[in-house]
This record gives structure tokens, sequence and C-alpha cells, in this order.
């Protein structure tokens, strides 16, 4: 959970290290044989004056533009001749003045991109122009589906006769549903990853395919009595709710009933739970750089028992060997009883219901889910093409500086199929969270004053 605002050198090391894990993605050599929907998409015709007509133009509104999309674009253009796709940003972020290198951001778009990208979309959708697929993952995107804005793609897998559904993880999409329908898919996911420090936690007995909140706080809480080094990297309380919230969301907010449940004998205790992980000193923010450079097996020799980051591409599961001499994969903590992991997408797209190009818009989709593009270096997370997720694990079992050990490669494999559920939130819900919890942690309100206080502005949010 490494957040930038709080970085000092050794929170800098390991941005550098996480840099490290998407660049990775860029040199693992993974790849599959190329096949995708384009082929055999019909192809665009011309007009008597040899332009392009109006339905082969495919229109997609982003909030910025990404390479990922740039390429699927040039490719699918060069698979079906007289095929046009339109990529409308929302926003364009101003250039750097004088030389300087562009800011970047730890995670999430440029609020103002969000807050335009918004605007934009809103206004669209309700004068009936708007795009044929719509980037929503900033997005209230359900609220346009309850007013009928947006096509169920479920629809579309069942009537689509060479769209097979044991060729994806379908687990993927069915935690994406809303009020049973699909209205929006993802070509990939982020997953949550843990790395443990095994010269700490070999006393702690912890399974790493199968461990809970309630071991994080005692088995841990036990570690940090003994004092000494940092037992887990450190994350701001109010980042850490707010990932807990976002993971468990079906518990805090029924978003088919447009009804928030923060006011909740489970929600204060979650806050008194993390609020114990800070009183314990498992979490706590550093005061000196613990990280002692690199030992004598290329690891950067973190004292922490654990580091959490985000799995974007499989060979980054080897990752834990620069965090630590003895590293160990761990799957991320579940609550009590709890069913499947929780994931993030790196992107989700919806089709406009107003579109009078869904079938072509649809072929595009289809496209993005093939194999040919969700082995893309660009794709920006893990694939939900089960082919192309076999075939890079089993690339990384045999080959490259990455190569993945059999534990290793064991997690790879296990992976996708657990990611259950979705741990989407809404932007505006998020700052909400954040910001209400902050002050719980603050001491300025109570665990209570706090849950009304959300559950008044969400329920709000979620009327509007």
């Amino acid at each position: 959970m490494l957040n930038v605002k709080y970085i000092g050198k050794k929170g800098l090391a390991l941005c550098f290290l996480a840099f490290a894990i998407a660049l990775s993605a860029c040199s693992s050599g993974a790849s599959t044989p190329t096949s995708g929907s384009a082929d055999n998409s019909p192809s665009g015709e011309q007009g008597s004056d040899g332009k392009k007509s109006g339905s082969n133009v495919i229109t997609i509104s982003v909030v910025t533009s990404n390479r990922f999309l740039e390429l699927a674009k040039k490719k699918y253009e060069a698979a079906n001749p007289g095929v046009t796709i339109e990529l409308k940003p929302s926003y364009i972020a101003p250039k750097p003045k004088d030389g300087a290198m562009t800011p970047t951001r730890a995670s999430g778009y440029d609020p103002a991109a969000v807050e335009k990208h918004v605007a934009t979309v809103n206004a669209e959708l309700m004068n009936g122009n708007a795009s044929d697929l719509i980037m929503v993952d900033t997005l209230a995107y359900t609220k346009y589906a309850d007013k009928k804005l947006l096509v169920d793609l479920q629809a579309y897998m069942n009537k689509e006769k060479d769209f097979n559904e044991n060729n994806y993880y379908m687990n993927i999409f069915d935690a994406l549903k809303y009020k049973k329908g699909l209205y929006a898919i993802t070509p990939s996911v982020v997953a949550d990853i843990w790395f443990g420090n095994s010269d700490r936690i070999k006393d702690l007995k912890l399974d790493p395919n199968s461990w809970t909140w309630n071991q994080f706080s005692q088995k841990l809480g036990d570690l940090a009595k003994k004092g000494g080094d940092p037992v887990v990297e450190y994350t701001p309380p109010e980042y850490f709710t707010s990932k807990r919230v976002s993971e468990n969301i079906d518990k805090f907010m029924k978003l088919d009933e447009k009804k928030a449940n923060f006011k909740s004998p489970e929600f204060t205790s979650l806050l008194n739970e993390i609020k114990s992980y800070y009183d314990k000193k498992i979490l706590q923010e550093p005061k000196s750089n613990g990280n002692k450079g690199m030992t004598s097996g290329g690891s950067a020799g973190f004292k922490e028992a654990f580091i959490n980051l985000k799995l974007q591409n499989f060979d980054s599961l080897s990752f834990g060997k620069r965090l630590f001499a003895n590293p160990q994969v761990f799957m991320p903590p579940t609550e009590n009883g709890s069913k499947g992991n929780s994931f993030n997408v790196g992107m989700l797209l919806a089709m406009n219901e107003k579109s009078k190009n869904k079938d072509r818009a649809w072929d595009f989709l289809k496209f993005l889910l093939s194999e040919k593009m969700q082995s893309e270096r660009d794709l920006g997370g893990l694939p939900v093409n089960k082919k192309t997720a076999e075939a890079q694990i089993s690339t990384l079992e045999t080959a490259g500086e990455n190569k993945l050990s059999p534990d290793e490669v064991g997690k790879a494999k296990e992976i996708m199929p657990q990611l259950k559920r979705y741990g989407g939130m809404e932007p505006k819900i998020n700052d909400i969270v954040m910001e209400e919890t902050g002050l719980f942690f603050k001491g300025e309100k109570t665990a209570e004053d706090v849950a009304k206080t959300l559950q008044n502005r969400v329920t709000l949010y979620m009327e509007e």
C-alpha cells in the first residue's frame, strides 16, 4: 500500500523498486500466439466519395489517452481497412514549462482530469450524443445503467457464437455485474500481493494462501511487541481504511438500492480495528531509513516483515527477491469466511445504449480481449484472457532473468481464479471516506460520529 505522500528515503527506494515492477512487463518476453476477433470482423465500407462512412467510425470517450488503446486503435484499423477508431480524451494535461518533467501520480488520474471527464460524459449522455464506447472507471456508471443509458454486454456475450466464455476468467466479469447485468468490462486487472520476509515471520505459522485480518492483528501485533524493525511498510490509516472499505464495498453500500450502510457496528468495528494496527505499531510512520542496502543475495535488504504491492504482471511475483534475502509470496489477508480476493481494473469500458454502431463497438471490445491484444506489454494489468495468462506463466517457468520459482508459479496460477470481488470505489465516494475517516484517526471525531456523517454524505451523493 505504498503512498508517495509518505516517502522518505526508504519509501523512495520502494518507489524505484515498484517502478521496476512496471518496467519488468516490458522486458519479460512473455508472449502468446496472436489471434483475435478483428481478423474476422466485417471490413469497413466507403461512400461514393471515397470517405469513411459514419458507421465505420467507432468513437471512444476516455479520461486521457493511453498507450494500450492507442496501440489497439492502430492494430484494429490495420486489420479492418476503412474502419476508424476515434479516441476522444476529455482532458489533455498541460505541457510542463521550461523543459521540466511531467509530474506523475502514484495512482489514478489527476483530479482535474476526472472532473472534466465526468462533466463531459454527463453532458453528452444527457444530450444523446455520447461516444459509442465510454471509459467509466472514474464515473458513477451504475447510475447510467439505472437510466438505461448503457448496454448490458452480457447479452452480447450470450448471443455471440465465437465468444467462448471458457477462454476468459468469467469470475472477473461476474464480479463487475450490477443488478445481474454486465454494463462495463475490463481488459486487465490489478491484484494485491504481499511479500513476506521469511527471516522475521518463520515462527508466526501463517498460511500464505489463506490468512485473515484477525491473524494480521494478533500475530503481527505480537511481532511488534518485540520492538526493533517496522512490521509492515507504512500506509496512512485513511488510505488503509479506503482499501478495506473498497474491497468489501457490498458490506457498506448497496448500489442497486442506492443505500449506504456505514452507520453500522461493522463499520465502527472496522475503524477501531484499523486504529489498533497503528496503536500496536504494526504500522508506524517511519522515522529513519531502515534499508541497509543490497545484501549479498542481491536483495534490497528491507527489514519489514511484510510489504504489500500492486501486481500488474506475473513476472513481478519474483520481485520479493529484490526486497528480502528470503522472501515468501502471500495472498492478501481476507475477512473471516470471505470468499475470493478483490481486484481493481486497468480501465472499464461501457457501451452507449443510444449508439448506432453497437455491433462494431462490440467487435472492438472483443478485440481488446483477444490474445492478440492481451499479450501486449502495454496492457496495464493482468490479462483476463486465460490462454494469454497461461502462456505468460508458462514462459516465466523456464526463461528470463525474472524466472519464477515453483512456489511463485503456483501463486501465479491461483491469482486470477480467486479474484471474485471488484474493489473499485467511485473517486467521489473514496474522497469522502478518506476525508471523514482521517478525522477519526486524528482524534477529532469518534467512530460513531464518522459513521453517521459518512452515512449522510454518501447517501446524498448516491441519490443525486
